[in-house]
C-alpha cells in the first residue's frame, strides 16, 4: 500500500469480491476459491500479494473460503442501501399521487370536472410518479444510499477486523495505522510512563 493511500479511501469490498459476494448469495457460486486472508478479495493461485488492499501472503494467509460472518456485513450493506433508494422511490411515487390529486381537486372545482383535466391528472400519476420514483430514488437515493451504507461498512469493518485480529492473537491494521500517526516522542514517552 502506497504511503498517500489513507486506510479509509481504500473500499472495504473489491469490485470482484462484491460481484462474487452477490453471487453467492444468489447461489450461483459456491463459497469456494483462494481469498485474501485480510480482506478475502479472489486472489490467483501463484499470487504472492493481494491485488486490493496489497497484503502479502506470508503475512496473511490465503483462506479457501469467506468466513460466514464476513457475508453479514455484506448483507447489512446491501440492506441500507435498498432501504434508502426505496425510500426515495417511494416519496417520488407519494409526490405523483399528491400532485395527481391536487389536479383532480383542480378539474373538478375550478375547472367543472373537465374531461381533458381529469386525463391529464391521471397522466400525471401515471407518468409522473414513475419518472419522480426514478429520480428521488434511481438518482438521489442511489447516491445518499450508498455514501451512507458505506461509510457504515467502514466502521462495522473496523470492528470485525479488530475482532479478528484479536482473536488470531494481532494487532489490528488500524490501531497499527494510529500507532503509526502518532510521533515517536509521543510513544517513547508513553513507554517511560508505563
Amino acid at each position: 500500500m502506497s504511503e498517500q493511500t489513507v486506510e479509509s479511501d481504500i473500499p472495504v469490498f473489491s469490485k470482484r469480491l462484491d460481484e462474487l459476494m452477490a453471487s453467492m448469495l444468489a447461489g450461483e457460486t459456491p463459497n469456494v476459491g483462494r481469498f485474501c486472508g485480510y480482506c478475502y478479495t479472489p486472489m490467483s493461485k501463484k499470487a504472492s500479494e493481494c491485488p486490493h488492499c496489497d497484503r502479502t501472503t506470508s503475512a496473511y494467509e490465503p483462506v479457501a473460503k469467506i468466513p460466514l460472518d464476513f457475508f453479514e456485513l455484506y448483507k447489512r450493506m446491501r440492506k441500507r442501501e435498498a432501504l434508502i433508494v426505496n425510500s426515495f422511490a417511494f416519496g417520488g411515487l407519494g409526490l405523483g399521487l399528491v400532485l395527481f390529486i391536487l389536479l383532480v381537486a383542480l378539474a373538478v372545482y375550478r375547472l367543472h370536472q373537465s374531461l381533458w383535466a381529469l386525463a391529464g391528472a391521471t397522466a400525471v400519476l401515471i407518468i409522473g410518479g414513475r419518472v419522480f420514483a426514478g429520480i428521488l430514488g434511481g438518482w438521489i437515493g442511489d447516491s445518499i444510499g450508498y455514501d451512507y451504507a458505506h461509510r457504515k461498512l467502514v466502521d462495522e469493518w473496523h470492528e470485525y477486523e479488530h475482532a479478528r485480529e484479536t482473536r488470531l492473537g494481532r494487532a489490528s491494521a488500524y490501531e497499527d495505522a494510529a500507532h503509526d500517526a502518532t510521533p515517536a516522542s509521543d510513544r517513547s514517552a508513553a513507554s517511560a510512563q508505563s
